[in-house]
């Protein structure tokens, strides 16, 4: 005889007790995005990060390299890293600015356009894939609501 508490193999556990965790559930969510994300955008060798960073750089030529780790909300040495990748791969060029020699100024190089337009149409369909169980309304109130907890 089992007790209620446990499942019996295979069965699904109660998840009653996370029903008002919304860490919980942004965690889930998360994970979703990332595994929709990863099959999408896999084959072209990007993972969000690099894909942050090509979105940013096409809306913002000439950003300087600490206002992209300040928006995208990674650590400046990370991003360092990142960058360098990118840059030798012929995505990114990193110049100095002239006003701050210590500081670089960030642009995509015709290779890392090419790179994003292919990557453009996979997003949409992974960001279509990610909401198709919600309604225009309901997906437009999600992303309200996440750009406000994210401040």
């Amino acid at each position: 005889m089992r007790s209620q508490a446990s499942p019996l193999a295979g069965e699904a556990p109660d998840l009653s007790c996370f029903d008002d965790k919304l860490g919980f559930w942004l965690r889930l969510a998360q994970q979703s995005a990332f595994e929709g994300f990863h099959r999408a955008m896999g084959p072209l060798g990007l993972t969000p990060a690099r894909l942050g960073v090509l979105l940013m750089l096409e809306a913002n030529p000439g950003l300087r390299q600490s206002t992209l780790a300040e928006a995208l909300r990674v650590k400046p040495s990370n991003l360092t890293v990142l960058l360098g990748a990118m840059e030798q791969e012929g995505l990114v060029r990193r110049a100095e600015d002239a006003a701050n020699r210590r500081a670089n100024l960030l642009h995509l190089t015709p290779a890392g356009r090419a790179l994003l337009k292919r990557a453009k149409q996979q997003e949409e369909a992974a960001e279509n894939a990610l909401t198709r169980r919600l309604g225009e309304a309901e997906r437009a109130a999600l992303l309200a609501a996440l750009k406000r907890l994210a401040g």
